[in-house]
């Protein structure tokens, strides 16, 4: 992952010294010049009267102002993107312009097919295009780059939204003179308490501990902070300290982490039928009452929050996944992009989907702002959403993310709006929260419980506490392989949780993990890393 970073930056500073300068780009093209895409729709998208997916807002701001025309080569549902992709490689014949996944990227490269764009990024991305695409570090960047060329243009975003935070109903906790819990022993003595001492006052044995799915890693109802407190990272690609990377659910961690658990579910403290309760259940079941105890990301009170009608005094607080053992847990999360804008070498102005890009960020993200309507209208008494249709996109990196974060949380502390006006994402969360907090407007609790998050991320993570995973691809060998690979950790998992399976069971599981075909796709990852 260094190595990663330290590649992207110094290919950056090498080409700020060494690129000869290149005819700059006309600010519309006259004559006109086409570009011909391939893109994914859906079929559930509408649009304002008149308009349709080859005549809209943003297709018509590359045709008037740039000279641009958008001429589509194929399209398809989302759905069967990929093998359309797929199918399109194989033929030769690929548009100007189209998005494609990490391996798909490495195909093209292999058989000459997509246009340099290392000089091409350098001359025309503006400043804040570069600050979207390079705010994870360089990361996203460094694995479009081969031999030190760019061949195509990530989507970028943030992971740093993906720690899984401890929440807990403070109301509860309130009402038994406990604490908040800082340390995974007193996560599970708070979950015995919440089973066992009638946290609701209600007189009814009717409360349960722990509350997960039986996915186990998903983002509402997850496992995924309770193992990273044990610095397991579950479903992550893993750096080791020899450069070497491991799947971080096949690593010793995982097991004295399902250790714990074993030993929760046999004290009681776990839902005897978790294994057959998926996410909307669980979430189903703290909604009503059940659970006061949970990990899950920033925006789980968007679920449990759902519970307020009926429970006027819930109230949740979101913490730092809290630690085994005196060292600070780190959160697993994924990589800050799955996905590349590539350009065909045959293009004859690759230098236009860079200056798309660069309107398309000016007006999300930049002084176009106020402009609206790019990004969706109101007709007819509906919402029509527009931003999907621009041709190339990206979104919010880890850097400006956590920027903005801060700002919010001072900006609502300080009640000043103006630390904002640099912001890039989450300014809408600012009035909300002051009129939940000024005027008890219960309509807002959502957006103030996740701002209390927000918070959390920005104070107690902070960019340096994320374990990002070293690849977000698909291998060759995943493809057909990682499904039933990742389910059968997931029934181990599932059995040692629930007794069924002894602890050690999980050494077994691991080398049988590797003889199914983790060592193959283990091998393809490394390949993949080495190359980048």
């Amino acid at each position: 992952m260094k190595k990663l970073v330290s590649f992207a930056l110094a290919l950056c500073m090498l080409l700020a010294l060494s690129l000869p300068a290149l005819a700059e780009a006309p600010a519309k093209y006259d004559p006109p010049i086409a570009i011909s895409v391939g893109r994914s729709v859906q079929s559930t998208w509408t649009y304002p009267e008149g308009d349709d997916l080859s005549n809209n807002i943003w297709y018509r701001e590359y045709r008037d102002a740039m000279g641009i025309s958008i001429e589509h080569e194929w399209t398809a549902l989302s759905a069967d993107y990929s093998q359309k992709c797929n199918v399109t490689i194989v033929s030769g014949d690929i548009p100007d312009l189209f998005q494609v996944s990490a391996s798909q990227l490495s195909t093209l490269v292999e058989a000459e097919m997509l246009c340099d764009m290392t000089e091409v990024y350098e001359q025309y991305a503006s400043p804040l295009t570069k600050s979207l695409l390079s705010g994870d570090g360089g990361l996203a960047l460094g694995s479009a780059t081969f031999d030190g060329k760019l061949y195509g243009l990530p989507y970028v975003s943030a992971n740093f939204y993906e720690p899984s935070l401890l929440w807990v109903r403070q109301d509860w906790l309130d009402n038994l003179g406990l604490a908040v819990p800082t340390t995974i022993d007193e996560v599970l003595a708070v979950a015995k308490a919440f089973k066992e001492q009638d946290p609701d006052q209600n007189g009814l044995d009717d409360t349960g501990g722990l509350a997960f799915s039986n996915y186990l890693f998903d983002g509402i109802t997850s496992l995924t902070g309770f193992f990273n407190g044990f610095h397991a990272y579950p479903n992550t690609w893993v750096t080791q300290e020899d450069g070497s990377v491991k799947f971080g659910s096949t690593l010793p961690e995982m097991k004295t982490a399902l250790a714990a658990l074993a030993q929760a579910y046999q004290d009681g403290l776990i839902d005897t039928e978790f294994a057959v309760k998926d996410s909307a259940k669980v979430s189903e079941e703290v909604i009503g009452g059940k659970y006061g105890i949970s990990y899950g990301q920033n925006r789980n009170v968007y679920q449990y929050g759902v519970g307020l009608s009926a429970d006027p005094d819930m109230m949740w607080t979101p913490v730092a996944a809290p630690s085994a053992d005196d060292r600070r847990s780190m959160a697993s999360t994924g990589f800050s992009t799955n996905s590349y804008y590539v350009v065909s070498a045959d293009c004859a102005h690759p230098e236009a989907v860079v200056q798309m890009l660069n309107v398309f960020t000016e007006i999300v993200y930049g002084d176009r702002r106020d402009e609206p309507d790019f990004i969706a209208v109101w007709e007819n008494g509906a919402t029509i959403q527009q931003n999907h249709l621009a041709v190339v996109t990206t979104s919010t990196p880890d850097t400006l993310t956590e920027y903005a974060l801060r700002q919010l949380v001072e900006a609502v502390e300080t009640r000043n709006p103006d630390l904002l006006k640099d912001c890039v994402t989450e300014t809408d969360k600012y009035q909300p929260c002051v009129e939940y907090m000024d005027n008890g407007n219960t309509d807002f609790y959502m957006q103030y419980h996740q701002v209390k998050a927000f918070q959390v991320l920005v104070n107690e993570y902070g960019v340096d506490r994320l374990v990002r995973t070293a690849f977000g691809g698909t291998t060759e060998t995943m493809s057909a392989k990682m499904g039933v690979l990742s389910n059968f950790l997931t029934d181990t998992f599932t059995q040692i949780i629930m007794g069924e399976e002894p602890v050690d069971a999980f050494d077994a599981a691991v080398e049988e993990w590797y003889r199914m075909g983790g060592d193959q796709i283990t091998k393809e990852v490394n390949d993949w890393v080495a190359l980048h």
